[in-house]
């Protein structure tokens, strides 16, 4: 039993309550009392405001379908409508890269000027210094 099982559990019977604080001074249970009342205030305050906010809600909604109705717009008409927008594209240029691997053999790369390299066109760089346009053949 977790904890607000078993304080629920004690606190569900007046006898039980009456045996939990039977060696406390009154001061003490008047003050206990006093903090419980001001969660419970605190608690009905928080779904007061929840249930002004849904009501506001509702409030609006009725309101659009009146204006809706008014216009003689149904909510089949809104699926008509393709409020989707355009995919962007990236407009990124591509290259064909050559470089040497460590073992002397050239390879072609095809990829962008931003982005990850493959290890050994990495090593590649690092090794003589270049930039990567400096290794581009040609535009495709």
């Amino acid at each position: 039993m977790n904890v607000f099982e078993e304080i629920h559990h004690r606190l569900s019977s007046k006898t039980r309550i009456r045996s939990l604080f039977k060696d406390v001074h009154v001061e003490d249970l008047e003050r206990i009392i006093s903090r419980m009342q001001n969660v419970l205030e605190e608690k009905v305050e928080a779904r007061n405001k929840i249930d002004e906010e849904r009501q506001a809600k509702l409030e609006s909604i009725e309101a659009v379908k009146q204006i809706m109705a008014e216009r003689g717009i149904s909510m089949e008409d809104l699926d008509y409508l393709d409020i989707t927008t355009p995919k962007r594209r990236r407009n990124v240029q591509r290259f064909t890269f050559e470089y040497q691997t460590e073992a002397g053999d050239t390879v072609h790369w095809d990829g962008s000027t931003t982005g990850r390299l493959p290890s050994d066109f990495q090593d590649y760089l690092n090794r003589t210094g270049k930039k990567r346009l400096e290794c581009v053949v040609n535009e495709e």
